[in-house]
Formats: structure tokens, C-alpha cells, sequence
């Protein structure tokens, strides 16, 4: 093991000592006592004086010099490795000095180690705290700087160079390199302001200018600094920072043509447009048509936020006023205001507006403006008058016209029933007398003759097909007379009916396959209903009558059980003639082909109606048709 030099030393002050001790005594042995002590008694005695004085060096160099050693190692890692966790044990046999001086070296390296330990977290806290710093600069395109105004030389982070488009090592550290990218035009009114508060004036200085970036375009850069002065008042350093301001140059710009586009749109309207404060305590803004509108200025309005109220009619001011009281603007009990009143202007003139408001919510959700739009409604309302007098004037028209209507066809209904009526008795007659004249014939056997009993069959044919007519222009009538009677009608119940009725009429031989479905319970008549269906199906059945089978379909249209129709797979019909059918004595098809009378589905439809119900139908030539029909349900 190596020793310092300390411990060196140490080392050659015992052998100087113990050779300081030693050296004596030869001398006087040698000197006095050659004479009185024998020469070898005198060697032994130095020899054992020696052997003892080295023995003293040795315990010291053994004892003192282990100590010392621990204590010199101990001190070298303190000293050199900057290890402060050092500590001086294994003292058990030591001197109570040494083991004093250990301890106060251990209590030393540990509060030694205690102050390191806070003097690092403290390092780096501000380690930290200065990457907070130049991050929080960067992230907002700003230059923290001191400018040393003796050497010139400037410290800045490098924020706003990343934005000029420069690395931080190509940015010298002076303010000169600044300074030459001012704007021209910039430069000077800058330079005043900062010479003006170095002068004294100021402690700090404010200012905005264009800065040119490396590919010499300009940003926009607002600039404050703090002015350090020395005890003579002479400043000596100044801190600031530098912020980029281009992009809220920008919004400011936009801001400045949003706010130029409102104002022109604002200003053209005819409607006043109005903004406030909650609780109309203060006007922000109203338009030029206010003027136009109430004939006041909008400066009156400025100065007193409720002149407003003195331009309404003194019938419509009260109930105005009683809404704004109960629900005032601005608050949440009024999400929305509309309101018709009427202003007096001053010249006396009387208008009808229509006045809106709503609030606008802050991002806490509460109302912090209320913007409203006030309309000249004059002639809207003077249209309704007018309008309203129009429906008065149709109304009553409707109503006469109704009245002739009703009487006409109740002339017309009286009438067709009272000729219906007095023809079946000629028609009878005409029938039995052709009857007659038959068997009149047949027993003379004039008969014979082909000719007369030609003219006789379409004497008796024609007679009975004027019945069928007169037959069927009764049952209309009495279908669009007969008073309702409204209960609960299961259409099953009818349709079960109406095709029992037409199997017992209906050849043995002819294959007819009837499909029900679902059908539901309505309100109406039963009797009138019952014909509706058995007209229906008969006409169905009837138009089929080429098929085979033939095929009949009732049910309702899937997922509307409201709507009922009837379904063939007969002859069909062209579209284009779909309403015609529905008239009293249309037919689509000849005599000869159907026979019929073409008034069934005009009964069919006028009972419907009387239900407060429609009819409709759909075909395609060859493939059957439809008909369709809507009812209310019970």
C-alpha cells in the first residue's frame, strides 16, 4: 500500500526522534564513562537502551501508523472520488483521540453527503425548470433574452430563430445580428422607444415591428423589456423577450374583415339587428334601421337602453312589458323571445313588427349577450286582414253553395228514385205484354218465324236489362241517402258472407279458390259494407271467369292493416282507365264479353267515401287488378 506524503513525513519524524534519543547516550557513554563502566557493559547497556527505543518506534509504527492510514485513506476518496458515503470503522482497539477525530470525520463526509444530496436535487430542479423554460419559449414562437449593454453581447433561447428560419449556432451573439433585420421602416420609431427608456424615462419598454427571416419574408414580433440599472442609474443590462405575433396578426386581420362584413350586411338590412348585454342594461350594437323603423336615433338608444319602449303602442306596451318582467331577457327562464307588437312612430304612423331574441352562452353556460332581430310585418298583417275577410267572403260562399248542392242533389236524388220508381211499371208491362204476345204466337204457331221471335227475345232481353239499370240507379241513390249507421264491423264476418252468397250462385263446375288473410274490424255501416265487399268480389269472380282455377285474394297490405284489398287473376285492365271506372255506367269491357250494368263500383266508391274512406285500383292487362281500399279502424 501506498503512503502520502503527509504520512511520509510523519514516518521520518519517529526515526528522527528515536536517532535523537539513541545518539546521546553512546556519546556520553563513550565520552564520560570509559573509565568507570567497562566497555562491553557499556554496549550492552545502548544495545538494550536501542533495542528498547525500538520497540517504542515499532508500537508507534504500528498502532499510530494503522490509524493514520485508515484515516489518510478515508480522507484520499473524500478528497478524490467525491465519495461522501465514506466511513471510518473497525476503531475498537484505537486511541479514544483517534477514534474522536474518526468521529468528527464521519459526522463531516455525512453532512458533507446531506448538503450534496439537496445541492443536486436543487441542480436539478433548475435543470428542469430551464426545460420548462426554453419548451414553454419554443411552444410559443418566443426569444427570452439578456442583452449585456456594455459588450453587447446577447443570451437568447432559441424560439423565435426556429420561426426566422435559423439554427441557434448561426445566430451571433450580439445585437447587431437583430438589429440589421428590423423593418426599415420599423427601425427607427423602435429604436426610439428603446432610447427613450434607456434615457431614464422608463424602466421598461414595449414595442411591435417587422423582423426578416432568413428567406426575407417579415413576421410580425412584439417585443418587452426590463431595464437594469447600477447604482449610479446608468442601465447596464436589459432582460425581455421577443414573441412571434404573425399569426395573431392574422386573426386580427380576419377579425377586422368579419367584423367589415357584418357591418355591411348589418347596415343593408331592413330588419333592426340589436345586440346586448344581459338584462338590456347596456346596447352593444343596433343597426341603421332602427331609425327607418321606430323614427328615433340609434344615440338615444345608446344612451338609455330602454327608450325603445316609448315607440309602442300604449295597447301592446303592457303586455311587452309584463313578459320582459316575468322572464327577462338574459336569463334562463327566456331561451327564446317572440313576440308581435305594434310602434308608434313619431309623425303618428302605426307599424306592426315582429320581434326575436335569444342569448348567447359563454363557455360556462351562462348568457353573457342577447342578440335580436326586429321585422316589419305591415304588410303581412294588412294581407291577413285581407285574407281572413276572403275566407269570411268564401266561407259564406262555400256555405250557400253547399246548400244549393245539397238541395240539388236531393232534387236530383228525389227525382232519379221518384223515375226509377214510375218506369218499373211501364217496363213491366212491356215485359208481360212481350210474354204474352209469345205464348199468343206459340199457340198459332206464328212463332215460326224466325224474324218475330227475334223481336220478341229483344223486346224481352231489353226490357230486363232496363230493370238491371233502374235496379241499379236505386240502390246509388239509396247508397248516397241512406242515413249511417257507425258500429263495429268485422270484415271477416262480411267477406265470409259475400262468398258463401256467391258459391250458392255460382256453376258447380267452376273451379274458384278464395285466399283470406287478416282482415281487421272497422266502423261503418254493415249493410252498406256488406254490398262494397260482395260488389268486390263478384267483380272479381266475374272477370275471371276464363281461369282456371280462378283465383280471389282478400287481406290487408303487409305491415298496414288499415288498407284491405281484393285480388283476381282475371282479364285486368289498361291503367290510364283506372278512375274512369269508378263513374255511374262506365264500362271497360263490352256486353257481350261481361255482362253488368258498370254502376257496382260506382256504389262501391260513394258507400267508401260515406266512410270517410278511399278506393283505388291497380292492373296490368292479363294479370288480374287489385282494388284497394282505406279504412279507419275501430
Amino acid at each position: 500500500m501506498l503512503r502520502s506524503k503527509s504520512f511520509n513525513t510523519l514516518h521520518a519524524h519517529l526515526v528522527f526522534l528515536v536517532a535523537l534519543a539513541v545518539l546521546p547516550l553512546y556519546l556520553f557513554f563513550f565520552i564520560h564513562n570509559t573509565d568507570r563502566i567497562p566497555r562491553f557493559e557499556c554496549t550492552v547497556l545502548m544495545l538494550a537502551a536501542t533495542v528498547a527505543m525500538a520497540l517504542v518506534w515499532v508500537g508507534i509504527e504500528v498502532l499510530l501508523g494503522r490509524w493514520l492510514r485508515l484515516l489518510n485513506q478515508a480522507s484520499r476518496q473524500l478528497a478524490e472520488q467525491g465519495n461522501f458515503r465514506v466511513c471510518i470503522s473497525k476503531l475498537r482497539y484505537a486511541p479514544l483521540e483517534i477514534k474522536q477525530l474518526a468521529q468528527s470525520f464521519n459526522e463531516l463526509a455525512d453532512s458533507l453527503e446531506r448538503q450534496f444530496t439537496q445541492l443536486r436535487h436543487v441542480e436539478a430542479e433548475l435543470r428542469r425548470a430551464n426545460d420548462r423554460f426554453q419548451m414553454g419559449a419554443a411552444a410559443i414562437n418566443a426569444t427570452i433574452y439578456e442583452w449585456d449593454l456594455q459588450t453587447q453581447a446577447v443570451e437568447r433561447t432559441p424560439g423565435l430563430l426556429k420561426v426566422l428560419g435559423y439554427k441557434p449556432e448561426e445566430a451571433p451573439n450580439d445585437a447587431a445580428w437583430w438589429h440589421e433585420r428590423i423593418h426599415p421602416d420599423d427601425f427607427p420609431p423602435a429604436y426610439a422607444v428603446l432610447s427613450s427608456a434607456l434615457a431614464g424615462n422608463s424602466e421598461d419598454f414595449e414595442v411591435e415591428y417587422r423582423l426578416r427571416d432568413r428567406y426575407g419574408q417579415y413576421i410580425h414580433v412584439w417585443e418587452r423589456g426590463l431595464i437594469v440599472r447600477d447604482e449610479r442609474g446608468h442601465p447596464v443590462r436589459i432582460f425581455g423577450g421577443s414573441l412571434d405575433l404573425t399569426e395573431r396578426q392574422r386573426v386580427e386581420e380576419q377579425l377586422r374583415q368579419s367584423e367589415a362584413q357584418f357591418r355591411q350586411i348589418a347596415e343593408n338590412l331592413r330588419e333592426v339587428l340589436w345586440m346586448s348585454t344581459p338584462g338590456l342594461t347596456q346596447i352593444l350594437y343596433v343597426n341603421p334601421a332602427y331609425e327607418q323603423m321606430w323614427g328615433r336615433t340609434c344615440e338615444s338608444l345608446y344612451a338609455q337602453p330602454s327608450s325603445f319602449l316609448a315607440g309602442i303602442h300604449p295597447e301592446d306596451s303592457a303586455a311587452l312589458i309584463a313578459v320582459l318582467e316575468q322572464k327577462p331577457l338574459g336569463t334562463k327562464l327566456l331561451e327564446e323571445f317572440n313576440h308581435e307588437f305594434r310602434l308608434v312612430r313619431p309623425n303618428g304612423s302605426v307599424r306592426w313588427v315582429l320581434s326575436r331574441a335569444f342569448p348567447i352562452h359563454d363557455r360556462a353556460g351562462e348568457v353573457y349577450r342577447i342578440v335580436g332581430l326586429v321585422e316589419d310585418i305591415t304588410q303581412r298583417k294588412q294581407a291577413e286582414v285581407k285574407i281572413k275577410q276572403w275566407n269570411e267572403t268564401l266561407e259564406k260562399r262555400v256555405r250557400d253553395r253547399t246548400a244549393q248542392l245539397e238541395l240539388a242533389n236531393a232534387e236530383l236524388d228525389a227525382f232519379a228514385y221518384s223515375v226509377s220508381h214510375d218506369l218499373r211499371a211501364p217496363l213491366r208491362h212491356i215485359h208481360g205484354f212481350a210474354n204474352a204476345l209469345a205464348q199468343r204466337l206459340e199457340s198459332t204457331e206464328a212463332i215460326a218465324d224466325p224474324k218475330i221471335a227475334s223481336y220478341i227475345q229483344t223486346i224481352q232481353d231489353s226490357s230486363i236489362r232496363m230493370t238491371q239499370l233502374i235496379d241499379g240507379l236505386l240502390a246509388l241513390s239509396r247508397a248516397g241517402r241512406q242515413p249511417l249507421t257507425q258500429i263495429s264491423v268485422s270484415v271477416r264476418e262480411l267477406v265470409e258472407a259475400a262468398i258463401a252468397l256467391i258459391k250458392s250462385q255460382t256453376p258447380t263446375d267452376r273451379q274458384i279458390e278464395f285466399i283470406v288473410g287478416d282482415l281487421p274490424t272497422i266502423d261503418g255501416d254493415p249493410v252498406l259494407l256488406r254490398q262494397v265487399f260482395a260488389n268486390l268480389i263478384d267483380n272479381a269472380v266475374k272477370f275471371s271467369g276464363d281461369r282456371q282455377p280462378a283465383r280471389i285474394e282478400i287481406g290487408t297490405l303487409l305491415g298496414d292493416n288499415t288498407t284491405i284489398f281484393v285480388k283476381d287473376n282475371g282479364v285486368g285492365f289498361q291503367m290510364e282507365y283506372a278512375e274512369q271506372m269508378f263513374g255511374a255506367f262506365q264500362r271497360l269491357h263490352s256486353q257481350k264479353e261481361f255482362k253488368g250494368t258498370g254502376i257496382g263500383l260506382a256504389i262501391v266508391q260513394r258507400i267508401i267515401h260515406r266512410h270517410g274512406g278511399k278506393i283505388w285500383a291497380e292492373s296490368i292487362p292479363q294479370q288480374g287488378a287489385t282494388f284497394l281500399m282505406k279504412f279507419r279502424l275501430s
